[in-house]
């Protein structure tokens, strides 16, 4: 009986395992045959070696390629780099809270408020960015970009399609929301989005109106009530004062909108 050389296993060994789609386990199988030390270490050490390597690049590949699909308007915003300056009056508890994620599986939206250039886009990037790491979902919208996106799934009767696609995404994140006023067809297509994502998924909404003025923006009818009841209620609120950050000196971070 002809014995296979070690040489000889370790190349069909590689072989299947890049046919069952482990490249990188195969990569780390073929290094760590050639190091010294491999016959000191346990055969659960070599596969929880083998295993890791594989996992841990495969969850990265996942988070780049989420990161991808949620078209951040910055994608190296931090909640680190945040600025706490007393002018800006940032609730840092609430900030805190949302750093551990909780609102994402206990569905409670963020709604991030204050003038242009204070930095809502950028914290609600930087909180878009953070949940990523964690694996999670995310879209990114500018409102009227969100709008038009429905409308025309709507001329090519898609949309049922697309209000799926934005269901099911963990995290939608609207900046500029009601930047300016909506028509009744605008209306319908929020309604539609806040209801499918109601009390399933989280929504962030970034705003330089106040809640209380959301409501005329929204044709001050039925309608905007039903959204304004799907928006706020127990929603988290970060309202940011101060000057515009455009005009802070560069530190290595943008915290502007």
């Amino acid at each position: 009986m002809t014995t296979t050389s070690p040489n000889k296993r370790l190349e069909e060994l590689t072989q299947k395992l890049r046919q069952m789609r482990l490249p990188i386990m195969a990569a780390q199988l073929r290094a760590i045959y050639t190091e010294e030390s491999v016959d000191s270490r346990t055969p659960l050490d070599l596969l929880e070696q083998l295993v890791t390597e594989e996992f841990y690049t495969r969850k990265q590949n996942a988070i780049d390629r989420n990161r991808k699909k949620a078209k951040l308007s910055n994608t190296t915003a931090h909640l680190g780099d945040i600025h706490h300056s007393p002018e800006r009056k940032i609730n840092a508890q609430v900030l805190e809270q949302l750093a551990t994620n909780q609102y994402i599986y206990s569905q409670r939206n963020v709604i991030i408020q204050g003038a242009t250039g204070t930095g809502k886009s950028y914290m609600a990037n930087a909180l878009a960015n953070h949940a990523l790491e964690a694996s999670y979902t995310v879209r990114y919208f500018r409102m009227t970009e969100l709008l038009n996106e429905l409308h025309l799934a709507e001329l090519e009767h898609e949309m049922t399609k697309r209000l799926k696609q934005l269901t099911k995404v963990d995290i939608l994140v609207i900046d500029d929301f009601l930047l300016t006023p909506t028509s009744e067809l605008e209306q319908k297509y929020l309604m539609e989005v806040f209801e499918l994502r109601n009390r399933s998924k989280p929504l962030i909404l970034c705003s330089q109106m106040s809640t209380a003025e959301w409501h005329k923006k929204l044709g001050g009818g039925a309608i905007a009530d039903a959204i304004l009841d799907r928006a706020i209620s127990n929603a988290y609120q970060l309202i940011i004062e101060g000057s515009s950050q455009r005009r802070v000196p560069s530190t290595g971070s943008k915290n502007n909108d």
